[in-house]
């Protein structure tokens, strides 16, 4: 049977289809209608989307894929992204830039961008990449990925399940998992393209089985290359066509055996999927000068997963705001029952998939509703709990209606707390334990709720409004009079001091002041530190240019600094030819690993200046 031909006797689930298809519309017009400045200020097109999409203009229309002309990206800064950090790429060689972003959500993307580029021209907007037509053509490329995606599913869950099941799982997992967040009011994001694509796979690596021929192992090939460059972590759903209809140690070896007899599909599926994923390849070599660029912060780190806190955590807990996915984990016992040929190829990719993104340092996703990333594995996620279903007309009819109950209330759940997160009411990010159950089912927000959440770095009060919840110890102190307490690569004055002797000269041939290391556990247990800095500055002549700066980073597994901030310590607040006392503030980023080394420093990359009396004092929540 084609994946896109339907006859009359599925009805029930074409409907399911239809109303699942017409709510993510619906959702996402209207959003787009209710919020004045959507089209304006490009919500759409901004932050992580902003990145993911920037490799069309740049390609398409100014042939520019490592961005040398800076003049057309910092136009389109400036008009579509106001007051938004252009975080999105990375210096790479001869003046080009890198976009951090794999290519593959812009791949997806192209035909409906080209309609957007021809609709600006024809209608007279700014053919510049992000003027009202590209908005709208990502859009409705959005939308058609979402729809596309639940027409794969029902035409995969009808393979295992009649009619009226595989519509009720249609609308669990449209309108009951946080897909329905990300198929509507984040839709730009590239999770609802790789749902449909995966489904796909899944549809395409069935077909194989039953006709092994060489189109169907070419598209399997490109789809396994595309995700992989849409996220890398895609690379997992390669398990799916290999171990397909694996049982055991016999069907594992009529599987190679399978692979044997049809050895030149492998070739081509090998072929198109390295055909595809090169695109990315090549990118890097252009603008870095290297095969592989991974500029992000963030890494891998197998060996320390962050599993329990992705499934379970009141910040990101996937069971937690998309319970209906621990009914799809109990399918699995079924599943084992009743189509052992899926079970192993399933759990397989589950328990892949599960570790590669509990793996990522950021395992959280920043910003987000829920788990995000599982979002993708929906349409394999729905037929172990098609299965779960399926067998419950064996059981008592009070349990059923229990079981039914239960998959209902996790249905209104998942829509009200969609509510709430599009209404500021869940937090993107900093959701706690006592924030999650005062807010539950609550309809508007009491602000005084706000301090039940995790510190909110980018909105820090001011200490002296906080500092009865903080206990501060000073854990540094340099007065200077003793000069076994400096490192080597430090020179004191000892004719210049405040109220004593000595002092620290700092100026361009001695650029570091105080530095102080140390593991982050060895300072607290809790999950951020303010730190104050506090000096005598002097600076000797008024002529001078001082570029006095307090650092703090933090340094992870791989080597890699996170967490950057700095403060300038500079000549407004000095006042020149006599000491002034500084005092700076600084607070911890979200920890990575709670072994990370924290690194604070002082630094003057200026002209010469005068510290002394440099303290450092940590305040722990208590």
């Amino acid at each position: 049977m084609s994946i896109l031909k339907t006859n009359s006797v599925q009805r029930y689930s074409l409907f399911a289809f239809l109303f699942v298809s017409i709510t993510f519309i619906y959702v996402k017009v209207r959003q787009v209608r209710s919020v004045e400045p959507f089209i304006r200020d490009s919500y759409a097109l901004s932050w992580d989307n902003y990145g993911y999409y920037l490799h069309l203009p740049a390609f398409v229309i100014h042939h520019d894929i490592g961005i040398e002309k800076r003049a057309w990206v910092d136009s389109l800064n400036n008009k579509y992204q106001k007051e938004r950090p252009f975080y999105q790429v990375w210096p790479g060689q001869k003046n080009r830039l890198v976009n951090v972003y794999p290519l593959g959500f812009a791949v997806f993307n192209l035909p409906f961008f080209l309609a957007g580029h021809v609709s600006a021209k024809l209608f007279g907007y700014d053919a510049d990449g992000l003027s009202p037509p590209y908005q709208c053509a990502m859009i409705f490329s959005a939308l058609f990925f979402g729809i596309m995606g639940m027409w794969f599913l029902r035409k995969l869950l009808i393979r295992y399940f009649n009619d009226g099941l595989t519509a009720i799982l249609l609308l669990l997992i449209g309108l009951g998992t946080n897909l329905y967040y990300y198929a509507t009011y984040e839709c730009m994001l590239p999770h609802i393209y790789l749902f449909a694509a995966d489904t796909l796979l899944i549809l395409l690596t069935i077909r194989w089985h039953e006709s092994p021929n060489r189109k169907t192992a070419l598209y399997i090939g490109m789809l396994l290359g595309l995700v992989t460059i849409t996220r890398p972590s895609e690379i997992v759903w390669i398990l799916i066509p290999l171990f397909w209809n694996v049982a055991g140690w016999k069907s594992l070896k009529e599987k190679f055996q399978l692979f044997r007899q049809n050895i030149f599909h492998i070739v081509i599926l090998v072929f198109g999927m390295v055909a595809v994923g090169s695109l990315q390849l090549f990118y890097w070599k252009y603008t870095s000068g290297h095969w592989f660029s991974f500029n992000h912060t963030e890494g891998f780190d197998f060996f320390h997963p962050f599993t329990l806190k992705v499934l379970f955590s009141y910040k990101k807990g996937w069971l937690l705001y998309t319970p209906m996915m621990l009914l799809a984990i109990f399918g699995f016992v079924a599943l084992f029952k009743k189509e052992r040929k899926l079970f192993i190829p399933f759990l397989l990719f589950f328990i892949a998939n599960l570790w590669f993104i509990s793996s990522w340092e950021c395992w959280w996703y920043a910003g987000s509703f829920g788990q995000r990333p599982f979002v993708s594995s929906y349409g394999l996620m729905a037929i172990p709990l098609g299965f779960l279903l399926s067998g419950l007309h064996a059981r008592p009819l009070l349990l059923r209606i229990a079981f039914y109950t239960t998959t209902l209330c996790f249905l209104l759940l998942n829509q009200f707390q969609t509510w709430q997160m599009n209404h500021d009411i869940l937090n993107r990010e900093l959701m706690t334990k006592e924030y999650y159950w005062k807010i539950f089912g609550a309809r508007s927000l009491n602000p005084e709720w706000n301090s039940l959440l995790e510190i909110d770095r980018g909105n820090i009060p001011p200490f002296e409004q906080v500092a009865a919840h903080y206990f501060c110890r000073q854990i540094l102190f340099y007065d200077y009079e003793n000069p076994k307490q400096i490192r080597t690569d430090e020179i004191l004055c000892d004719t210049i001091g405040k109220d004593s002797k000595y002092s620290e000269i700092l100026d361009k041939d001695h650029v570091y002041g105080m530095v102080f290391k140390c593991q982050f556990d060895s300072l607290t247990q809790k999950d951020h530190l303010r730190i104050k800095f506090e000096a005598d500055v002097f600076i000797p002549n008024e002529n001078n240019k001082v570029d006095l700066n307090f650092n703090l980073a933090m340094i992870g597994d791989r080597g890699q600094a996170y967490g950057y901030s700095a403060l300038d310590i500079g000549t407004e607040e000095t006042k020149k030819s006599n000491w002034v006392h500084v005092t700076k503030w600084l607070i911890t980023p979200e920890i990575l690993h709670r072994q990370d080394q924290l690194i604070i420093t002082v630094l003057n990359y200026g002209e010469k200046v005068f510290v002394d009396n440099a303290g450092l004092t940590l305040c722990e929540p208590k």
